[in-house]
């Protein structure tokens, strides 16, 4: 498969990165992935907005503007006839010297590459969750920035793999839930939606935007609140959100089952409409 690097398409097996990058020295760097249906990325105008901003957010500068980056990304679909896909969007602050100053002339490193997607979740397959004994740190400004520093992330997901589930629930110092290991979280109480605040630490998801903007077009009433796990636990509905999974339902926490609430199954119905008609 070919992928795209620094302004050149290549073979992935004949790509290559300075082992001085700062993306791999310090996680300096962000990326944005998304799912491609029948040859097109769902919404990926949210993703490159998402990922111009996160590049702000660390002072790192956009190697090409939104017409580029559509081009390049069209261009490397074409040439590896991606039709279902992840796509992958990755930039760094690219080489420097050693040390945590990011001041000097860098010159960014960019990658676009295409990878297998995984398979969406429905009824008959919902998902096990337990809690990380990490946490986030809520009101971080960086929880708003995709970055390619995603340590507590990984530790988490080892945690959810030891005890063989799914993934695993990250809490703030407040003892407040934010996100999982690699999706927003929602749940249903009273007929109403909740989901984390972005001051909780959660990142702000793209899914998680759509799905919020999906609930007002359903007349669902939508809220950003401080959640504790007991709420999770309790809900009459228990779903994780993200741009490669869709809306996955969960059906336990910690061991205690989960209700199932017909909530989730509308928002998965019409968000599998909002692709088809995107993407068709």
């Amino acid at each position: 498969m070919e992928i795209f690097l620094n302004g050149e398409f290549t073979q992935e097996e004949d790509a290559k990165v300075s082992v001085f990058d700062r993306g791999f020295l310090y996680g300096d760097g962000v990326f944005e992935t998304l799912r491609v249906y029948n040859g097109k990325p769902f919404l990926l105008d949210r993703h490159l907005g998402r990922l111009a901003h996160s590049l702000g957010g660390l002072y790192i500068k956009d190697p090409y503007d939104f017409e580029q980056w559509y081009e390049y990304i069209k261009e490397l679909m074409v040439r590896n006839n991606a039709k279902e896909n992840i796509l992958r969007i990755q930039v760094s602050r690219g080489v420097g010297k050693r040390g945590y100053t990011s001041s000097g002339n860098y010159s960014p490193t960019a990658v676009i590459s295409l990878h297998d997607p995984p398979p969406l979740i429905d009824k008959q397959h919902q998902l096990d969750l337990v809690t990380a004994s990490r946490i986030l740190t809520d009101h971080d400004p960086l929880s708003t920035l995709k970055t390619s520093n995603k340590l507590v992330n990984i530790i988490a997901m080892r945690e959810a793999e030891r005890a063989e589930a799914h993934d695993a629930v990250l809490l703030n110092g407040q003892g407040y839930t934010t996100e999982t290991s690699s999706s927003n979280i929602f749940i249903v109480l009273e007929g109403k939606l909740y989901t984390p605040p972005l001051s909780s630490g959660c990142l702000s998801g793209i899914t998680r935007g759509y799905v919020l903007e999906l609930a007002a077009e359903l007349g669902i009433d939508a809220l950003q609140k401080d959640l504790e796990l007991e709420q999770l636990e309790n809900s009459e509905g228990f779903f994780l959100t993200n741009s490669t999974q869709e809306i996955q339902p969960v059906k336990s926490l910690n061991g205690a089952t989960i209700n199932q609430s017909p909530v989730t199954s509308e928002l998965q119905r019409i968000y599998r409409q909002k692709v088809t008609s995107a993407t068709k």
